[in-house]
């Protein structure tokens, strides 16, 4: 452990350096009968669409992250009756045809910007936390974003396992996932301490230290902003029940019936913490007036994802790669398919269901159908146990009115989403 530095002004020793820690408690989670609905992955180039498909209309289905069609993204889910916008944390995109997700907003500029010409939606940042950003920086950078937007701050916790990214930032990584979510439960532990501290605080961690460290102003939402993470292994479900407030979940057969599940265990291990948590899920929407026509966008989109996107997603995920094999060897993951010959499968190793769930949201539950459908998908899943939706379109602009003017009108007709007062 480093000595005290020289000259730091006096501070109050953290009371703890990992979860469960919630000074104030945690923020309200739930509203009765009603869907959670943010608009997700909007910042980035092709949000969750890896499909040529978008080349068919650059502006509205690839580049929709520049500002001058996001800023009226934002003010559209805010008339539409979102309740936030997510944004999807990137640093590095994954190529192909289409430049998947190679360009876009960062988390503090797109969080900013969004706070400026909104007024209600929850502005939600996405932020990874083992490139050696200090807590310190990336508190106060919050704190004023939460100030500006005026308590409508949310962050989602990553802990990053991308090689390259590390690279990016001078670091050989990714560390193992032992290592990448206990910096997460310290920089967690040291931003709600900072966000809730009217005088200066020490905190010595094993991976940050933080003498006589203040931010003003402090987080305006109370008791601070929300915290979400998407976790799905045993480690990382441990971290984020501990100290999050919402979690992004997958089911393992994405049935209604296994997010059901999945959130019965999650809630439990929550309670074991004396916490609570909201259950999200990812979502992909492909909608029309009819089941046939939306599936006919579907099956045109199916027929043009971009395999080289698709590849080198797989390649830095570490998965590993061969569909026509029952067991292959563990050698055959990351860098190592690239000379193992599986990448002449035609699915590139995971089966063409997984490969066409990738491409078409990257593995996302999909609501294709018409609007009557994906009200029919949205009610079973929160009912299932779901409180908030991460809805990625296609055709973000399209999509956003077609929830206004056909979905969340079927909904409050069912006795969700009524208008708020």
């Amino acid at each position: 452990m480093p000595s005290r530095p020289a000259g730091a002004r006096p501070g109050t020793k953290a009371p703890t350096l990992r979860g469960p820690f919630d000074p104030g408690g945690q923020p309200r989670l739930t509203v009765d009968h009603h869907l959670h609905l943010s608009l997700f992955a909007w910042n980035v180039s092709s949000g969750l669409s890896a499909s040529k498909a978008v080349l068919s209309d650059v502006q509205s289905h690839r580049d929709f992250w520049k500002w001058p069609t996001a800023s009226k993204l934002m003010r559209a889910i805010e008339e539409a009756g979102f309740d936030s916008q997510l944004q999807y944390g990137m640093w590095s995109g994954y190529g192909g045809d289409t430049g998947w997700n190679d360009a876009g907003l960062d988390f503090a500029t797109a969080a900013t910007a969004s706070a400026a010409v909104t007024e209600r939606v929850g502005i939600y940042s996405t932020v990874h936390v083992g490139y050696h950003m200090s807590p310190l920086l990336l508190a106060k950078v919050f704190a004023d974003i939460d100030h500006i937007s005026g308590g409508r701050l949310g962050v989602n916790i990553v802990a990053g396992q991308n090689a390259v990214d590390y690279a990016q930032f001078g670091l050989v990584g990714p560390p193992s996932q032992e290592i990448r979510y206990a910096i997460a439960d310290e920089m967690t532990t040291a931003l709600k301490l900072l966000w809730s501290s009217d005088e200066p605080v020490d905190f010595e961690g094993e991976y940050f230290q933080l003498y006589g460290a203040l931010i003003n102003p402090r987080a305006t939402s109370r008791p601070r902003p929300l915290l979400i993470c998407a976790a799905a292994s045993d480690i990382g479900l441990d971290y984020a029940t501990r100290q999050c407030d919402a979690l992004f979940v997958t089911a393992d057969d994405n049935t209604v019936d296994g997010y059901r599940k999945k959130a019965a265990r999650i809630h439990g291990m929550a309670a074991e913490h004396g916490r609570q948590v909201r259950i999200a899920a990812m979502c992909y929407v492909v909608m029309d007036d009819t089941d046939a026509k939306a599936l006919e966008t579907v099956e045109w989109m199916r027929g043009q994802i971009d395999r080289g996107a698709i590849e080198t997603w797989l390649t830095r995920s570490g998965h590993i790669l061969n569909s026509e094999a029952r067991t292959v060897s563990d050698e055959v993951v990351g860098d190592a398919r690239v000379s193992s010959g599986v990448a002449r499968d035609p699915y590139l190793g995971i089966g063409k269901e997984h490969y066409e769930g990738l491409g078409m949201g990257m593995g996302a539950y999909q609501l294709f159908g018409s609007y009557e459908t994906v009200a029919d998908q949205l009610i079973a899943l929160y009912e299932a146990g779901v409180g908030q939706f991460a809805l990625s379109f296609f055709d973000p602009q399209r999509g956003v009115r077609q929830m206004r003017d056909h979905v969340l009108p079927i909904l409050r007709e069912r006795g969700y989403n009524r208008i708020r007062v």
